[in-house]
């Protein structure tokens, strides 16, 4: 052996000192066979349940994912080995019952280092995963009702019931979503309007598997859900009449011997983005609404319930609501022929008006708004009170397209690649309030005393419109003396908003009133109020248009300490006496009832002084004069 291959004396003596070492420094790292921690712990026994103390036989062992969960949701440690009775495990984990019942027997925990690992590695593995799936349908447990609601429109009991209709073979779980994530998936992105990327982003999914999901799930829900609550197949005409009429809509338009189907028809808009094919973008475009858009025609009944959703149709001249309705007819769209009978009623707008002689010769009765007659100003007495009959039942259709806008993705321009679903989109909205939503409109016990009342009251003349026409109170050589609202003066009769709503007739007015007033109280405000010595219990205010700056409206109302009694505008709709016009309310509520309020609420919170007004600028006097100058010599 060479010289140089001999162990040196150094070299024996380092390898010496290098053992020792070296098991020391493994017993100073190396930890016991268990070590005890300050984690309250329950029993342990194999002989009977750690939840209920129930002997066996028939219990189970607890597997480590309850073990692991029952940790992060009680902060107790189960320890290994313990077993419960089968009717505490739900779901491989603890139910909420039984997490209850679970009591601590040891303060501390023994636990040994193959345990610990495996609750790092099971915490581990439950962080990743809500790392990345921020949105979790599958677990119960994860969100309340209120987190349902506010993500897909329905109650958690709700959603599961949505759920039951559909099949297995109609969505296919993956690895990457389950059935539940598809059609959570579907509803949120309608109820909250959310793009793929963003729904992909909560979801923990690739924007084309969101895609694949939305869908997979509107097809499942069009084939197996829609069918039930939606269309003029899934509901006779007798649970119509029965459960979905108002009984003011009987009052009001049926007599003794008659009981037909009323409905109410109308059109609602979806914005889309203009488009690149010029075809298209003339059709679609609305010369009402001055951008283009697509119409789904919504029928329903006096109640709110929807019976079915017809189109989308397209929105140029050719396809305004009577020709929409025309198509119907003549087409038999959902074989709507032998579902409606002689003397039905269908109750629309004025854009149906075309289509009132098709409807008058299969024998419907159509109820409409009147028309204003060209070079009049304003409708008769008996005209206003027949179009306020009308607008009483026909707001509700107005209501149900607010409802369906209340899923988001519905109420926003809509990328035009989506055209193909939306008419789809629409009726899942649809069906989903008639099977989870009651009614817009349920029957009131006061019903049937409000129609006897407006039918009474329709056949009435405008007592004050007359008088005022008669001794020309409506004239500027009539003197008035001005007095401010507040006075407390007026012998003005005090009411209550409920009394006031049954002068109205509708709350509509009593909300826009609140708004007129607004105005009026501003400092810049043009509501005057005056009163004439030579007509006592006459009352006369002016009032501004709220959506002209040059028209202004005279009004009038007759009163004594008491009562109200008679009122007169010289709006369209101002001569009527089932009910008032927005501008009479204002006056009514302000003298009658807020300004008897210490701190009423009036109006709605103005904005201006938060935006420019590029018309607040400074004016120069020197100019000013120079050009009244020039306006002189005009003259």
């Amino acid at each position: 052996m060479c010289e140089s291959q001999l162990p040196t004396s150094e070299s024996i003596s380092s390898t010496q000192e290098s053992e020792p070492n070296k098991r020391m420094k493994m017993s100073v790292t190396a930890s016991p066979p268990s070590v005890t921690l300050s984690i309250p712990s329950t029993s342990k026994s194999h002989a009977s349940c750690l939840i209920c103390k129930k002997p066996g036989p028939k219990l189970i062992v607890v597997t480590q994912y309850a073990r692991v969960r029952a940790f992060l949701r009680k902060k107790m440690f189960v320890p290994a080995g313990s077993r419960c009775c089968p009717k505490h495990i739900a779901d491989k984990e603890f139910t909420d019952d039984a997490l209850q019942q679970m009591q601590q027997t040891n303060p501390d925990t023994n636990i040994n280092r193959t345990s610990i690992v495996e609750l790092l590695q099971q915490t581990r593995e439950f962080a990743l995963r809500n790392e990345s799936i921020r949105l979790n349908f599958d677990d119960a447990k994860s969100m309340d009702n209120e987190d349902y609601y506010n993500l897909t429109g329905l109650t958690k009991d709700q959603f599961d019931e949505l759920l039951s209709y559909l099949k297995d073979v109609d969505i296919r779980a993956t690895k990457t979503r389950s059935v539940r994530t598809c059609i959570a998936i579907l509803l949120t992105k309608l109820r909250c309007g959310m793009s793929n990327h963003l729904l992909g982003t909560l979801f923990g999914m690739q924007k084309w598997q969101i895609r694949r999901a939305v869908l997979t799930a509107k097809h499942a829900l069009m084939l197996n859900f829609v069918p039930h609550h939606l269309g003029f197949s899934h509901i006779t005409r007798e649970d119509v009449k029965e459960n979905h009429t108002r009984p003011l809509a009987k009052e009001l338009l049926c007599t003794v011997t008659e009981n037909p189907v009323i409905l109410v028809l109308d059109g609602t808009y979806i914005y889309l983005q203009k488009s690149g094919n010029f075809t298209f973008s003339r059709r679609s475009f609305s010369t009402h609404k001055h951008r283009p858009l697509i119409k789904p025609m919504i029928v329903v009944t006096t109640s709110g319930y929807v019976v079915s959703v017809l189109g989308p149709y397209l929105a140029d001249s050719k396809n305004s609501d009577a020709k929409i309705l025309t198509h119907m007819i003549e087409t038999n769209v959902e074989e709507i022929k032998d579902w409606i009978k002689e003397e039905d009623i269908f109750i629309v707008d004025r854009g149906f008006r075309d289509a009132e002689t098709l409807l008058n010769d299969i024998g419907i009765h159509v109820e409409m708004p009147s028309f204003l007659p060209r070079g009049t100003k304003q409708h008769t007495t008996e005209e206003a009170n027949a179009t306020r009959l009308v607008t009483k039942l026909r707001w509700v259709v107005e209501s149900v397209n607010g409802r369906i806008k209340t899923w988001n993705y519905l109420d926003r321009t809509i990328p035009n690649s989506q055209i193909p679903h939306i008419g789809d989109y629409v009726r899942i909205i649809s069906a989903i309030c008639n099977k989870f939503r009651p009614d817009v409109s349920t029957g009131l016990e006061s019903d049937l005393s409000t129609a006897a009342k407006m039918r009474f009251l329709s056949k009435e003349v405008n007592v004050l419109k007359e008088y005022v026409e008669t001794n020309g109170l409506d004239k500027r050589q009539v003197r008035w003396r001005k007095i401010d609202a507040s006075d407390t003066s007026i012998a003005f009769p005090q009411l209550s908003e409920e009394e006031i709503r049954e002068l109205t007739m509708g709350v509509y007015q009593i909300k826009l009133a609140k708004s007129y007033a607004q105005e009026h109280l501003d400092k810049d405000g043009t509501y005057e109020i005056y009163v004439n010595n030579d007509h006592d219990g006459i009352l006369r205010a002016k009032l501004q248009s709220r959506h002209t700056s040059a028209k202004t409206y005279l009004l009038w109302i007759g009163f004594d300490e008491i009562n109200i009694k008679s009122w007169f505008c010289k709006c369209k709709i101002g001569s009527r006496v089932v009910g008032m016009c927005s501008h009479i309310t204002s006056v009514i509520w302000f003298l009658s009832f807020a300004r008897h309020r210490e701190n009423p609420k009036i109006g709605v919170r103005s904005w201006c002084s938060y935006v420019d007004d590029a018309a607040a600028l400074p004016v120069d006097d020197s100019d000013s004069d120079e050009d009244s100058l020039v306006g002189n010599e005009e003259e």
